[in-house]
């Protein structure tokens, strides 16, 4: 990234167990680019902090919710459906033991970006709060996208985190660095410098880096001006500019669902 420093995104959890909420906390700042600005154990208390920062900055000033279901006065999703009710257009990232196959269903239909399974560890949980904020980050702003695959492209963002969404063969770790190396440099590179960076032989770097184009992450064009047949280079395709998705009207009274 080149220019100004790229604004963090402001952060709720809502979790009731404060070993667990204060874990969130530590992983955030290890993953980097998150600012928890609120945690709170009950859903009462996330519907009054969302009202008053409503009030009081005529926003919801939150782009992404760490949600727990089983709160000690309600559900999660009750909550999260009075937020989307009040305009909430922020990421919504669920943190559960939850796996109700309705819990589930209610989650797709109010936009859950994400769900966790408790427990799981430092790996998985940054795989999912950066694939949110690089999603959140490419359709940012106002305007129009070129067409589906720069769509297909945003969505493979999220999809992308799911271990299962891999080729057979290559490993989450591998792509975390191969992702990283190439989300941070000004220039494309080529199968061989990305495998020299990672750790890993050229026909290794390039099934990583072939992958990452098929779902539409990387750019992949032809390099020219070495000795011999051109070779491929690749860059990352996803926008480095940042953009605050804001609900519009102020939440409900600060009582959870029924």
């Amino acid at each position: 990234m080149t220019g100004s420093r790229m604004r963090e995104h402001q952060v709720l959890i809502v979790e009731d167990e404060p070993v667990t909420a204060e874990t969130y906390r530590e992983y955030l700042a290890r993953a980097g680019g998150f600012e928890v600005v609120h945690s709170s154990p009950t859903a009462r208390d996330a519907l009054a902090f969302l009202a008053d920062r409503m009030r009081r900055h005529h926003g919801f000033g939150v782009d992404m919710v760490l949600l727990d279901m089983n709160l000690p006065d309600g559900h999660g999703l009750d909550v999260l459906g009075q937020l989307r009710a009040a305009g909430f257009t922020g990421g919504v990232l669920a943190m559960t033991a939850d796996t109700e196959l309705e819990t589930i269903r209610r989650s797709i239909a109010l936009g859950v970006v994400q769900y966790l399974v408790k427990p799981f560890g430092y790996q998985q949980f940054a795989e999912r709060v950066r694939a949110f904020r690089e999603l959140s980050l490419e359709v940012a702003g106002a305007g129009r996208i070129e067409g589906q695959r720069d769509v297909d492209r945003a969505f493979a963002l999220v999809r992308s985190a799911a271990p299962a969404d891999l080729p057979k063969g290559l490993t989450e770790g591998t792509l975390n660095a191969v992702v990283e190396l190439l989300r941070t440099s000004d220039a494309a590179r080529s199968a061989g410098e990305v495998g020299a960076a990672v750790g890993t032989s050229r026909v290794t770097a390039r099934r990583y880096l072939e992958h990452l184009y098929r779902v539409g992450m990387v750019d992949r064009s032809a390099r020219y001006g070495a000795p011999g047949r051109p070779e491929n280079e690749y860059r990352w395709s996803g926008t480095r500019t940042s953009g605050t998705p804001t609900g519009i009207d102020p939440p409900g009274p600060a009582t959870p669902g029924a």
